[in-house]
């Protein structure tokens, strides 16, 4: 048997288990995505900030990189990390566009390796680098940082409260935590029952709510100035499929997939755009700061 397909069933079974994703599961599986990620998103792997009419493209995703940064108040020079960066595309981005200096953390030595390639690529490299780590032990000093950010990382993280923890660590005085995530949504029991199926079909060890977030950032420290549902600022559904007609078409391509981690990422995608369309699935962004000594 291939040895690549060998290693999808093994994950796509782990996934199909039901069971909480560890943080071996979430690397594996992110690993084996990176060519479909890339494929379907670029280099941005993280919804759009998608406007009410008009088509959906790639500006959107670096529309919501900027909305993000200007909410932390990014400016030329300040010292900024994007915990859970990917393939680096975000990083590159900001510090293009905005003059910041740059660092990106992933745990995976592929994402990393794509990283410094395309930070070398755009000449970047005096103001972005990468390293290798995970959320729940930043390897950086204390006080490092005048901003972290996330980009639908944190839901993946084994330990959201220690990650927020860290990241109060490896800030400075005043500084910002600033993101946004996949969250879960809308009244229970129906909450329950989507969040297990997001969590089941993307590696997530447990989706977290807008209160989840802003309860644990404030119990590692933060003062938290923003817990957003971004339904009320974008029109979030047209970044998902929540259209019954549109998911019944594409169920019936699946057919004609029979790569096991493109059918995982699109049957994924289908749930998310169900629990979408019945309000059981939202995006939400962030703004907490470290309190001045």
């Amino acid at each position: 048997m291939n040895v690549a397909r060998a290693s999808a069933g093994t994950v796509v079974a782990a996934l199909a288990s039901g069971l909480p994703a560890s943080a071996e599961l979430v690397n594996r599986y992110y690993g084996l995505c990176i060519p479909f990620y890339r494929e379907f998103l670029g280099d941005h792997w993280h919804t759009g900030y998608y406007p009410a009419d008009g088509a959906c493209g790639p500006r959107d995703q670096l529309r919501m990189e900027l909305v993000i940064a200007d909410s932390a108040r990014l400016a030329p020079g300040a010292s900024v990390l994007d915990v859970g960066c990917g393939v680096g595309g975000t990083a590159c981005h900001l510090a293009q566009v905005l003059g910041v200096h740059m660092r990106g953390l992933t745990p995976d030595a592929e994402q990393l390796a794509l990283a410094r390639g395309r930070a070398s690529a755009l000449r970047l490299e005096d103001r972005l680098a990468f390293d290798l780590g995970g959320a729940s032990a930043l390897p950086y000093p204390a006080g490092t940082f005048d901003a972290v950010l996330f980009f639908e990382s944190a839901c993946h993280f084994p330990d959201r409260p220690r990650f927020f923890a860290e990241a109060l660590r490896v800030l400075r005085p005043g500084g910002v935590l600033a993101g946004e995530d996949w969250l879960a949504a809308g009244p229970q029991p129906a909450r329950v029952l989507w969040s297990q199926r997001i969590a089941t079909a993307w590696a997530i060890p447990a989706l977290g709510s807008l209160d989840d977030y802003a309860r644990q950032m404030a119990e590692a420290g933060f003062a938290v100035e923003l817990a957003r549902d971004m339904r009320g600022e974008m029109a979030l559904l047209r970044g998902f499929i929540a259209d019954a007609g549109r998911r019944d078409e594409v169920r019936a391509e699946l057919a004609d997939t029979p790569d096991l981690i493109r059918n995982s990422i699109i049957e994924g995608l289908l749930v998310l755009g169900e629990a979408a369309e019945r309000g059981a699935f939202t995006i939400g962004r962030f703004l907490a700061r470290k309190p001045e000594e």
